[in-house]
């Protein structure tokens, strides 16, 4: 049995062209897959492989660069939802406000997913999603608000337009890098009381799986399981091989369907000629490849105006 493990940690890393090839050659030794993400303020990765080397990659973070104390989630995976490896240099390692840094910022309160649960059954409270809106669309905490965003950086104007500050905030992301930020950002812009959820919706999967809980749906996550059900088990959700959104709509293949000039119906995007021949091309090379019985990255490769990230 193979693991899976998500982490982050807000601490100061420098010389980071170093760390990136240290860490590099520590994850090709333990034989991991995913991504690392390291910036001046720390590290976010998910990585999948087996729970010994996951174990000792945790030990030498520690040990060697000082990253001590990350929140994670680990679960156990029949197979490692990644095919390749890649460790990047960031400006910041979920990219929001490059001026605030959690590591030093105050933050809001983080709860563990029981305190959250009885929160949440709580009146008075405004509960935000701060995923961006296809990941709501699949799924979310009940009641919750969808801020409607396209980008994490989005998010920031969109709360002093229609949060009040007066009044207690209550938010959640995938893994809660995001609400680090968030929760900074707020407190920050003089809001009084906020809350976010330790380890994210899938710490509170985990937790709750098999019981009665306040989650609907499911939980996209930036991997091939594309999404989660309420027992952290993949949905085999199809994912557009063209934006890498799910759509309710989409395709069993996942080709995205766009009329004669190249626009999809389903999210309006616009694939140029050259661009549409690609994701043809990919999703031919992904149905060859379960034809075969093979895994493929197909609908996971990036757009160019995208970056690979870990959950968050």
């Amino acid at each position: 049995m193979n693991e899976l493990i998500s982490a982050y940690q807000f601490v100061p890393l420098s010389d980071l062209a170093v760390l990136r090839d240290r860490l590099l050659g520590w994850a090709r030794e333990l034989q991991l897959f995913g991504t690392v993400l390291i910036a001046p303020e720390g590290i976010n990765f998910s990585l999948g492989g087996r729970p010994d080397a996951l174990d000792e990659w945790l030990v030498r973070l520690a040990g060697e660069c000082g990253i001590d104390n990350p929140v994670l989630h680990r679960q156990p995976v029949a197979a490692v939802p990644f095919l390749r490896l890649k460790v990047r240099i960031r400006s910041e390692i979920i990219a929001f406000d490059a001026s605030l840094d959690p590591g030093r910022a105050r933050t809001g309160e983080a709860l563990d997913p029981e305190a959250w649960h009885r929160l949440l059954e709580q009146s008075g409270l405004q509960l935000v999603d701060t995923r961006n809106d296809y990941e709501y669309r699949i799924g979310s905490f009940r009641g919750a608000a969808n801020p409607g965003i396209d980008r994490f950086t989005e998010f920031a104007d969109w709360a002093r337009d229609h949060l009040d500050p007066e009044q207690p905030v209550a938010m959640f992301c995938t893994g809660g890098v995001r609400c680090e930020k968030a929760s900074a950002r707020l407190l920050a812009d003089g809001f009084s009381k906020v809350y976010h959820l330790r380890g994210g919706i899938l710490a509170y999967l985990q937790r709750y799986a098999g019981q009665p809980s306040l989650w609907d749906g499911e939980c996209f996550v930036f991997d091939d399981r594309v999404s989660v059900d309420h027992e952290l088990k993949p949905s085999e959700r199809p994912v557009c091989a063209g934006c890498r959104h799910p759509h309710d709509d989409l395709p069993s293949d996942g080709m995205p369907p766009v009329n004669r000039v190249g626009d999809c119906r389903l999210c309006g995007r616009h694939f140029e000629p050259e661009r549409l021949d690609g994701v043809r091309e990919r999703v031919r090379q992904i149905a060859l490849a379960h034809a075969r019985g093979q895994s493929h990255l197909g609908p996971q490769a990036p757009l160019p105006d995208q970056r690979e990230v870990p959950n968050t």
